[in-house]
């Protein structure tokens, strides 16, 4: 097995942030949350599904929450990569993008376009132990979570991607790692475009557990849905990261006893940085998701002040690619999209 160490370490000073403990509502000027480290191996990629051209296990190791084992699957054109896309799936992204109805034709298209393709994947079908991105956080939050996506990225830009651009597109959850990475980790430095689909699902951390906002109009099919995930979503997708269920409960007694804790670890926290100017944020949404997804996307995609869209795939569930036309609408955006880096004059 051949190694591909890298350690990143602790980022320069200008980089260094002291962490809002839980209930702090102290600002933090917008310095980036540090990033872990990551050591790297090749590894052989799993039987079954799309062919693979090379796959690794990265160990990451972040402040504040155990370490963990991210698994990397790619797909390279026939030629010199014009750019590198990275794919992560919903909930707990322990199945490959690829899983998706439609994800293998996201894959193909983009390859076929001349794009390294990599699927970021917590678990299955490398591993049936490890159980999600939000799993094994020391009750820290989905902020400090979010740390193994951020430096997860920032490797893949280094070691995969350092001559051409890095783009990224994740599903809900998976769109949710890459809007709290930009928001707290500084993936604007490393990334030259993404799409978030169906999402960021719990932008507004606090208001996704706490019923807290009335229903507005959703964006796509015009309905009247709310900012709360729900009970059974917060079980799954948000109580992991915090000690005994605090999404949840707060969600069934109708309380608010986490909510400055929620607060700062949402995407849009008062320390958010909302800016990126050297890089375009796009938002895809489908036409028949009920989710609070949409909402909550458009609550960040509303307080951007740089570059943004948001169009409608109106066939389309909340798994964008398990839709064929939502599959295709993501490749295409990127195919487009994921060009060098422009620079603020």
């Amino acid at each position: 097995m051949r190694s591909l160490s890298l350690w990143f370490g602790i980022l320069p000073a200008a980089f260094l942030l002291v962490f809002l403990l839980p209930g702090s509502v102290e600002a933090q000027n917008n310095v980036p949350d540090a990033l872990g480290t990551v050591n790297a191996s090749s590894i052989s990629c799993p039987n079954g599904g799309m062919r693979g051209t090379a796959c690794y296990a990265l160990d990451v190791s972040c402040p504040r929450i155990q370490d963990y084992t991210v698994y990397l699957k790619t797909f390279a054109p026939r030629q010199s990569p014009v750019g590198v896309v990275t794919l992560t799936q919903g909930g707990t992204a322990v199945t490959l993008y690829e899983s998706y109805t439609y994800g293998s034709v996201t894959i193909q298209d983009l390859v076929d376009a001349g794009f390294l393709a990599v699927e970021i994947d917590y678990g299955r079908p490398f591993s049936f132990v490890e159980e999600g991105w939000q799993t094994n956080a020391n009750g820290a939050g989905v902020r400090a979570a979010s740390c193994r996506f951020a430096t997860v990225t920032a490797w893949i830009k280094n070691q995969l991607s350092p001559t051409v651009p890095l783009c990224a597109t994740g599903n809900s959850a998976g769109g949710q790692q890459i809007a709290e990475g930009l928001a707290h980790y500084g993936l604007d430095q490393y990334l030259a475009f993404a799409e978030l689909t169906s999402g960021p699902p719990f932008s507004r951390t606090d208001e996704a557990c706490i019923h807290l906002a009335p229903p507005n109009r959703e964006y796509c099919s015009g309905s009247f849905i709310g900012m709360d995930v729900g009970v059974s979503n917060a079980q799954l997708f948000i109580d992991p990261a915090y000690p005994s269920g605090w999404c949840s409960q707060d969600l069934e007694s109708h309380t608010d006893n986490h909510q400055l804790t929620f607060l700062n670890d949402s995407v849009l926290s008062p320390d958010a940085s909302l800016s990126y100017p050297a890089m375009s944020v796009w938002f895809l949404y489908g036409g028949t998701d009920t989710s609070a997804a949409i909402n909550q996307g458009e609550a960040y995609r509303s307080q951007i002040s740089s570059s943004t869209q948001a169009s409608c795939v109106h066939n389309a569930s909340h798994n964008m690619a398990d839709s064929l036309s939502g599959a295709k609408r993501i490749a295409s955006d990127i195919i487009q999209k994921c060009q060098q880096r422009h620079r603020p004059q």
